[in-house]
């Protein structure tokens, strides 16, 4: 279990380490740890909304601990059925369930759409320009505070 409070130093260490990237001119390196930050707000996010009071679960056994939680409470219009729905990389399926997917598109459009096509996979990338990442980076910053 990863517990909210780690969650929260997460999301500072990750902001912490991509400005020392940028400072090193380490763009592309930046912008891949400062996903990991909106990852992890978007998890903390999903732990408020579903009541998971003792953090984000990390297996099926601790999923399931709070499965049984959630089935005692008939006030949730959905549930989620499995962890792999939310033990993921994917921020279009951390969003949705986080509960702010219409605030966001709708008040931070222009913020989603910079990040959208982060992923772990972006590692791989050699390159993206210091505007581009600094772009990027600031509406993972911007969407951070929104989501809490």
């Amino acid at each position: 279990m990863i517990s909210r409070n780690n969650l929260r130093v997460l999301i500072e260490q990750k902001l912490k380490d991509e400005d020392s990237l940028i400072s090193k001119r380490r763009y592309s390196t930046a912008f891949y740890i400062a996903g990991y930050a909106i990852e992890l707000a978007l998890k903390l996010k999903i732990c408020k909304i579903f009541k998971f009071d003792k953090g984000f679960p990390e297996n099926k056994k601790e999923f399931g601990k709070y499965q049984i939680k959630q089935n005692q409470k008939t006030d949730l219009s959905f549930s989620i059925q499995q962890i792999s729905a939310i033990k993921t990389h994917d921020l279009f399926r951390l969003l949705f369930y986080s509960g702010v997917e219409d605030y966001i598109k709708k008040e931070y459009w222009e913020e989603w759409s910079l990040i959208t096509k982060w992923n772990p996979g972006i590692r791989y990338e050699i390159r993206i320009r210091k505007k581009e990442a600094v772009a990027k980076i600031n509406a993972i910053k911007i969407l951070i505070r929104k989501i809490h």
